[in-house]
Formats: structure tokens, C-alpha cells, sequence
């Protein structure tokens, strides 16, 4: 891609990843959970935070992983993603089956209720994307929540990027507050930092 800005980037990753067919999508998300079994997870992997996969931005389906997670570890402690928009910090909460999700006003759900978890007590954050690089540099949405929350974690904490695509070579307009990941999954390989 010859995109040279983030913002640009960004477009040209959201265009590709809007392209891919249905049968794509579902085919990219079972090698994903294949490649996520075969992630060597640290140890304990008691508290995991997630994400809610965005169908309408074709984010990879994380369900596949956090089930399978729970399946292996089912006294697992699982949170999500609770942003403050007027801080723009985000704080992760524990769920369970009773936890209610609500939308935020970027139309991600979020649980509603439930115990909030600190940050340094996570053992791996599964990382949305769009991209990463050769370097482990993830290139997110562009808001800075998870650059603001990565650091609050503690430091052997397993920061994992999900994509669905190679990585790219190198990725523009890197800042020195842009966290890298520890490794990333993607449906051919896993990338370790």
C-alpha cells in the first residue's frame, strides 16, 4: 500500500478488511483460533482482558479465543474494555454469564456492571488492530485508549494483537507513547516481539 499517513492508512486497511466475503471472514477467524492454540500463553493465565468484536468494522471474531480460553481455564477471569470519554482512559471490567452490555457512542459494547479489574493485575490483553509491523507497533483506530491503559499493566503482562493480515513493513507516524505488542496472531504465523 503506498498510503503514507496514519489517517490514510487506516482507510486502506478498513477498505480491505470490508472486502473480504463472509466465507473470507469465517475462514480467517478459524486459523486464527488455530494459530491463538498454539500461542504459548504465560503462566498463570488467570485474567484476560478482551475485546468485543466489531462485526460492522469486520474486526476478527475474539469470541472464538476468549471460549476457548474459558474451556481451558474455567475458573478464568474475563474482562472488556471500559472507555471514559472525558479522560479518554479505559478501565477493564470482569463479566460473567449475568453482565449486561451497553453501546458506547462509538457503538461497542461494553459490560454495564461488574467488578473492575486493575490494569496490573492482567496476565494477557488481547489487542485489536488494523495493523502491526515487523517491530511489534500496532496501528489501532486511532483514539489511544490502549496506549493510554498498556502501560498500567504490569511488565511481563502478554500484550496480543489479533490480525488478520501480514504485518506490514514498517508503520508511519510512530510516537513514543505507541506501546508494541509482545506478539501477534495472525492466520498464517505467530510474530513474537
Amino acid at each position: 500500500m503506498a498510503s503514507h499517513t496514519k489517517k490514510e492508512k487506516r482507510q486502506a486497511l478498513m477498505e480491505k478488511r470490508l472486502a473480504l466475503t463472509g466465507s473470507e471472514r469465517s475462514r480467517i477467524d478459524d486459523l486464527l483460533l488455530i494459530r491463538f492454540q498454539q500461542f504459548v500463553l504465560p503462566e498463570p493465565a488467570d485474567k484476560v482482558m478482551s475485546f468485543w468484536p466489531l462485526t460492522d468494522r469486520g474486526e476478527p471474531n475474539s469470541f472464538l479465543l476468549t471460549d476457548f480460553l474459558q474451556f481451558r481455564n474455567p475458573g478464568l477471569g474475563l474482562c472488556y474494555p471500559v472507555t471514559d470519554m472525558s479522560s479518554r482512559q479505559m478501565q477493564a471490567m470482569q463479566v460473567n454469564d449475568d453482565t449486561r452490555f451497553a453501546l458506547n457512542k462509538w457503538g461497542i459494547a461494553e459490560p454495564v456492571d461488574g467488578e473492575l479489574t486493575p490494569a496490573d493485575e492482567l496476565d494477557l490483553v488481547l489487542v485489536p488492530l488494523l495493523a502491526f509491523d515487523l517491530q511489534g507497533n500496532r496501528l489501532g483506530y486511532g483514539g489511544g485508549f490502549y496506549d493510554r491503559f498498556l502501560p498500567r499493566c504490569r511488565d511481563n503482562c502478554v500484550f496480543l494483537g489479533i490480525s488478520q493480515f501480514p504485518p506490514e513493513q514498517a508503520l508511519p507516524e510512530l510516537a513514543e507513547y505507541d506501546i508494541p505488542l509482545t506478539a501477534c496472531i495472525t492466520p498464517d504465523r505467530i510474530y513474537e516481539f
